[in-house]
């Protein structure tokens, strides 16, 4: 008799506009959550290089985490998605965290805390280079950076808006050199523009150190010097001080790939999100989810059914 009351009463429960209601106001839930987890936790990026080969191929489909905590346990190795200065985005592998220091070898190494890898295709460090990556609070004074730290620091300069420019002078030990003699020289087949010489990437005023240096009578190297100096008041910049967390990130396929070899440090701001999943492991994780869902709901009616 127990048990047909039982029956009944579940029976019941579940014809009652209470359960009806409950049912709907479960499924908008599930709903609604699944839709913040598309847009605000989880998107699918559909790659549109080959940078990351062969880790991933042109056009394959990963799963980016957006949540700030995805960005707030980043470590070395993992794979990020970033934004770059030009609003366009790619997807690159964090090679130094802020406060490492990188060390690149012209011979294609690269050494990250104590640990040294063989970067294949390396064309962009052509001389060997030592760069500090800068951590939020971090003051960097301008005279003590290497070629390669002023251009990064430039970047940064742009993104704190400070307004600068830069006075560029020639020098041979002790001795200043006229400045024109840049504007005779060519990178490639192309003669260099003093107007240019300013903000030209590190590679090309090395290379063009090099050419007066063989022009120039002595064994002192020549130096591309440069100070910066701010716009509002024409005084000289110093310092400046890190105002974000910064990463340097690269990528797996190095020859004719963008990243921060040549792009310089990646903002924490930048940084737009976290490598999860492939489009592979989804219909695990979603399938894991309903199966969640079902038992929840099973729970719920047993436990109504036996009030």
């Amino acid at each position: 008799m127990a048990s047909l009351r039982h029956i009944v009463n579940k029976r019941q429960l579940r014809n009652s506009k209470t359960f009806i209601f409950f049912l709907v106001f479960l499924l908008v839930l599930f709903f609604a959550a699944a839709l913040y987890g598309r847009f605000y936790m989880l998107e699918p990026l559909r790659l549109s290089d080959s940078a990351m080969y062969p880790k991933f191929k042109e056009d394959d489909v990963v799963w980016i985490c957006k949540l700030p905590r995805c960005i707030d346990e980043l470590k070395v190795g993992d794979i990020v998605w970033a934004r770059q200065k030009n609003r366009e985005t790619l997807v690159r592998r964090v090679l130094a965290m802020p406060g490492d220091k990188v060390k690149f070898y012209n011979n294609g190494k690269v050494r990250v805390k104590n640990k040294t890898k063989q970067l294949e295709d390396e064309e962009v460090f052509i001389e060997t280079r030592k760069i500090d990556v800068p951590k939020k609070g971090d003051t960097l004074y301008m005279s003590r950076l290497n070629d390669v730290e002023q251009d990064y620091a430039i970047n940064i300069m742009m993104e704190q808006d400070i307004p600068f420019f830069i006075k560029t002078t020639l020098w041979q030990g002790e001795r200043e050199l006229p400045l024109n003699m840049l504007g005779a020289l060519k990178l490639g087949n192309r003669q260099v523009s003093l107007k240019e010489v300013d903000l030209l990437p590190w590679q090309d005023r090395y290379l063009m150190e090099l050419q007066v240096f063989q022009r120039e009578i002595g064994s002192t190297p020549i130096k591309i010097k440069r100070e910066f100096y701010n716009k509002t008041d024409s005084s000289r910049i110093e310092k400046i001080v890190a105002q974000e967390d910064y990463y340097f990130v690269i990528s797996e396929k190095l020859k004719h790939a963008p990243d921060s070899r040549e792009l310089g440090f990646f903002s924490r701001s930048q940084l737009l999100g976290r490598y999860v999943y492939s489009h592979r492991h989804i219909p695990k994780i979603v399938g894991g989810y309903l199966n969640k869902v079902t038992d929840f709901l099973k729970d719920v009616l047993d436990l109504s059914s036996a009030n």
